[in-house]
């Protein structure tokens, strides 16, 4: 499953030359992360209230070409890898009125990742999300993507 969140870039994201501070990216991978669970039925909000959450392991950035103040854009995300108390993501970052024109399969990239998680409980232990879990049924159904990666 790939989803697609759409978000214009904000004022105080950017520069004085009105382009997006490189920082701001790793925000919007967790921003489409958390969309991708919601569309799901999963709302982050519930998980961290069970007693999980997810500590950063890994986060990968390659910047292709700038993004500009008010600038639509289409961040695409998909699951790569689901593996005991680690799940892997990868983000495509697009000019949604590029990849609007172009379609799903368009190629031309703004900047690319990865974000690699960790299960953990509210102490910061590592964990497995427990099978009983309704999040665990529910991103267990979705299909990893390992080539989809950046």
């Amino acid at each position: 499953m790939i989803f697609e969140h759409r978000f214009r870039v904000r004022y105080a994201e950017t520069d004085q030359m009105g382009i997006a501070h490189h920082a701001n990216y790793i925000v919007w991978f967790e921003a489409a992360r958390v969309e991708w669970s919601r569309s799901l039925g999963v709302p982050w909000g519930d998980i961290e209230a069970s007693g999980f959450a997810q500590a950063v392991h890994d986060v990968h950035i390659r910047y292709r070409r700038p993004t500009r103040f008010d600038q639509l854009l289409a961040m695409r995300v998909a699951m790569i890898e689901a593996r005991g108390p680690r799940m892997r993501f990868a983000f495509r970052l697009h000019d949604a009125v590029d990849l609007d024109a172009a379609g799903p399969d368009a190629s031309d990239v703004l900047a690319g990742g990865s974000i690699e998680l960790v299960w953990v409980t509210r102490d910061g232990r590592p964990t497995r999300l427990p099978r009983d879990h309704p999040a665990a049924h529910i991103f267990g159904a979705v299909e990893a993507l390992p080539d989809w990666g950046v």
